[in-house]
C-alpha cells in the first residue's frame, strides 16, 4: 500500500494506494466540516487539487444527513473524488469527555459510507495522565485496534497510537498496534502539546512512537495543521498531516504562514504569493472568512510543498533549523533532536547532494555528523607520529588551505595532521569525504559552536594514542614542532586517503583487505585526487568526485567478502532472487532475509545468498529495520552482478 520514491533519513517521498487512486506523501488532509463546510469538498479537489481530505464520521453519523450518507457514500455526498479518511469522534471524547458511541459501532458505520480509510475510536491519553492511567489508555487501545482490525472487512484501517508522555508506551502501543492489519499509523493525543507549543515534548512522543512503529507503514500526526510544525514533524517521520486550523483560523481573523500565525488586523501587507494574497488587497482579505480560509489552506498546502522540494534536494535539516528560528519553543525542540541521535542516524544517507550548510550551532549536532565522529573514533587508525599538528578551522578543503603549512611542517617535525573542525575533528587524509569539505560555514561562529567543536576534538584525540598536540598558530609553532618531534616525515597522501577513507567507509580492517597486494592509482589529471584503485591489475575501487566515498566494484566485494564473516556489509536475499541479481536486477526488500544491522541508506553492500554466496555488489536504499518489513520497493541498487565463488566463503 505504500511504497518510497525517495527519502531524506526519516522523511520521505512515498506513495500510498487507496481505493480512489493513490495519494503522494508527505500530503495535508484538508478537514472537512460536513456542518460546515467553508471551503466546498470538490474546490478542495478542483482548486486545490487535494488528493485526499478528512472528514469526521462521528458528526456524520449524528447529523440529520446520516441516511443520505448511507445512501449515497461519503464520496458523493461531499462530491469529492478522491480519498476519503475519516475520524471516528476521539477529538470530540477529549474535548467534550465522552461519546455515545462504540469503536464497533464507528468502525461499522464507516465501512458502510465507504471510506478509503477508517479510523478506529481510542481513548485520549492527555499529557498530565500518569504512568499508570497512560498504561490503561494504552491496553484499552490495543484491545480496540484488535476489535477494529477483526471487523474492517476491505477498508483500509488507521490504528491509533497513545500514551501520554510516557516514552516506553508509546513505543508500546506502536509495535502492538502496528503490527495489525492497519494501513497508517496515527500518532494521537498531541493536540494539546501543539496548543501549548510544547514542541520539545512533541518531539518526544513522536520519535517515541517511531521507535516502535513498522517503517513500512505511513504515518498520520493526528491534529497537526500548522505550517511551523510540518518540516520538524516530515523529519522525524511522519508522512500524513490533518488541518482544520486553516478554517478555525480563519473564523477568529487570523492569517496563517508558515513561520507563524497573526492576527489580520496587525496585517499591512502579507507579503504571500499565494493566489488570494495576489488577487485581493488585504482590507477584502480581512472581511472575507472565506477568503482568510483559502489564504490559510493556500499557505498550508505550500509548506508541504516546500517540504517536498527540500526531500528531493537533500536540504530537510536546513530547512527544520531555519524554520525553528521562528518561535523559541520550536528552536528547543530542534536543539533537543541530539538526544535522539542514535535512533535517528540509523536512517541517515552515507551523503547528500549538494553541500551541508551551517544554520547554527544545533547544525554540528546532526545525526550523520554524529556518525562520523563516531567512525573516526571506532574505525580510523591514527599513523604512527611523535605528535600531532592541530590545524583551525579555515577553507574548504583543508588540504589546500593549508597545503603549505603541512609541507614545511613535515620536512622537519614527525608528526600527524588533523583539523579542528566546527564539525569534529579532521585527520587531514579524511578531508575530502562528505560533508567535510562540502559544507558552508560562516567566518564567524558562535560560542556555543566552538565549545561543542573543542569536546568533540578532544574526545577523539585522547585515543588517538599521540605523545601531544600542539595548535598551530603561527610560523613560530614550527619551532616548537622541531623540538618536540624532530625527524621529519614522508607521507604518501594518495595510499594514506584510500587507507582511511576505506576503513572509515566499510569498517576497521576492510583497507588492509581490499589493498593487500600491489597496489595502483588512477588520478584525475584535472583535479590530481585519485578516482580509481586497482590492486593486482583488478580494479577495486572509484573514488566518487560529489562526495569522497568509494564506489566498490566487483574485485573489491570479493576481498571484502574473504575478509568479513557474516553479517558484516551482507544483504542476504531468498533463494529464488539470487539468478535476477548475479544478473544485475535490484535487490527488492519483499526478497531480503536478512542484513548488516549497520548497512545505512546509501552504503556499498555485499548481496549474499542464505548460505553467503556472494551475488552481487550494490548500494543500499534502505537500513535493515526498513528491508525486514516493507514488502514494495527497492531495498538495494544493484551495480555489478558477481558470478558465483570458487572458494567457500567465510562463516
Amino acid at each position: 500500500m505504500f511504497e518510497i520514491r525517495e527519502r531524506d533519513g526519516l522523511a520521505r517521498i512515498g506513495r500510498m494506494e487507496t481505493a480512489h487512486g493513490s495519494v503522494s506523501t508527505p500530503v495535508l488532509l484538508p478537514v472537512v466540516n460536513p456542518n460546515r463546510p467553508i471551503i466546498p469538498a470538490k474546490d478542495l479537489a478542483d482548486r486545490f487539487r487535494a488528493e485526499i481530505l478528512i472528514t469526521n464520521a462521528y458528526i456524520l453519523g449524528k447529523s440529520p444527513d446520516r441516511e443520505a450518507v448511507l445512501r449515497d457514500g461519503v464520496h458523493r455526498f461531499l462530491g469529492f473524488p478522491g480519498a476519503v479518511m475519516t475520524d471516528s469522534g476521539a477529538f470530540q471524547s477529549h474535548v467534550y469527555g465522552d461519546v455515545d458511541v462504540t469503536n464497533a459501532e464507528v468502525i461499522g458505520f464507516q465501512k458502510e459510507i465507504g471510506a478509503d480509510l477508517g479510523t478506529m475510536l481510542d481513548p485520549f491519553s492527555e499529557p498530565f495522565h500518569d504512568h499508570a492511567r497512560a498504561a490503561a489508555d494504552v491496553e484499552e487501545t490495543i484491545r480496540r485496534a484488535k476489535e477494529a482490525d477483526s471487523i474492517r472487512g476491505e477498508m483500509a484501517l488507521v490504528g491509533a497510537v497513545q500514551g501520554g508522555l510516557h516514552a516506553d508506551l508509546r513505543e508500546q502501543c506502536a509495535r502492538d498496534v502496528s503490527a495489525l492489519g492497519v494501513s497508517v499509523c496515527a500518532i494521537g493525543g498531541v493536540v494539546p502539546l501543539l496548543e501549548s507549543y510544547r514542541f520539545r515534548d512533541l518531539v518526544r512522543v513522536i520519535v517515541a512512537s517511531k521507535q516502535g512503529l513498522d517503517p513500512s507503514k505511513p504515518v498520520h500526526l493526528f491534529g497537526a495543521g500548522h505550517p511551523l510544525v510540518f518540516p520538524l514533524a516530515v523529519l522525524l517521520g511522519c508522512d500524513l498531516f490533518d488541518s482544520a486550523s486553516y478554517a478555525k483560523y480563519a473564523r477568529d481573523g487570523r492569517m496563517l504562514f508558515p513561520e507563524g500565525t497573526r492576527h489580520v488586523a496587525e496585517v499591512r501587507e502579507s507579503g504571500c504569493l499565494c493566489p488570494v494574497c495576489v488577487a485581493h488587497p488585504i482590507q477584502e482579505i480581512a472581511a472575507s472568512e472565506r477568503l482568510l480560509a483559502e489564504h490559510n489552506l493556500h499557505v498550508c498546502f505550500g509548506a508541504i510543498r516546500d517540504v517536498r522540494r527540500a526531500i528531493a534536494d537533500g536540504s530537510l535539516w536546513e530547512l527544520v533549523e531555519r524554520r525553528g528560528r521562528a518561535h523559541p519553543a520550536l528552536l528547543d525542540a530542534v536543539k533537543d533532536l541530539r538526544q535522539h541521535n542514535e535512533f535517528l542516524e540509523e536512517f541517515e544517507p552515507l551523503s547528500r547532494p549538494g553541500a551541508m550548510y551551517y544554520v547554527g550551532p544545533e547544525t554540528a549536532h546532526r545525526p550523520i555528523l554524529h556518525r562520523l565522529r563516531q567512525r573516526v573514533i571506532h574505525r580510523y587508525a591514527a599513523p604512527p607520529a611523535k605528535g600531532l599538528l592541530v590545524l583551525p578551522e579555515g577553507d574548504r578543503p583543508y588540504s589546500e588551505r593549508y597545503a603549505s603549512v603541512v609541507e614545511r611542517v613535515l620536512t622537519t617535525a614527525n608528526v600527524h595532521v588533523a583539523v579542528k573542525s566546527i564539525w569534529g575533528p579532521v585527520p587531514l587524509e579524511l578531508d575530502h569525504v562528505w560533508p567535510l569539505s562540502q559544507s558552508i560555514v560562516p567566518e564567524g561562529i558562535e560560542l556555543e559552536a566552538l565549545e561543542a567543536a573543542e569536546v568533540f576534538f578532544r574526545e577523539w584525540a585522547a585515543g588517538a594514542g599521540y605523545p601531544f598536540g600542539l595548535l598551530w598558530e603561527d610560523p613560530r609553532t614550527l619551532d616548537e614542532l622541531r623540538s618536540r618531534a624532530p625527524g621529519g616525515r614522508t607521507v604518501d597522501w594518495h595510499a594514506l586517503r584510500v587507507h582511511a577513507t576505506a576503513d572509515l567507509q566499510f569498517g576497521r580492517g576492510a583497507a588492509n583487505a581490499l589493498l593487500g597486494g600491489t597496489v595502483s592509482y588512477i588520478v584525475s589529471q584535472n583535479t590530481g585526487k585519485v578516482r580509481n584503485v586497482r590492486v593486482d591489475g583488478e580494479h577495486v575501487l572509484s573514488l566518487r568526485a560529489e562526495d569522497g566515498w568509494f564506489t566498490l566494484k566487483a574485485a573489491g566485494a570479493r576481498r571484502l567478502w574473504k575478509a568479513f564473516s557474516m553479517p558484516k556489509l551482507r544483504v542476504v536475499v531468498d533463494p529464488d532472487a539470487v539468478p535476477f541479481v548475479r544478473e544485475g536486477k535490484n535487490v527488492f526488500a519483499k526478497f531480503v532475509r536478512d542484513a548488516d544491522p549497520e548497512i545505512r541508506p546509501g552504503d556499498e553492500a555485499l548481496v549474499v545468498s542464505p548460505d553467503n554466496e556472494l551475488c552481487a555488489v550494490a548500494q543500499a536504499t534502505m537500513n535493515r529495520r526498513e528491508m525486514l518489513v516493507f514488502k514494495r520497493g527497492v531495498a538495494a541498487r544493484v551495480r555489478e552482478g558477481v558470478s558465483p565463488p570458487s572458494s567457500a566463503p567465510p562463516r
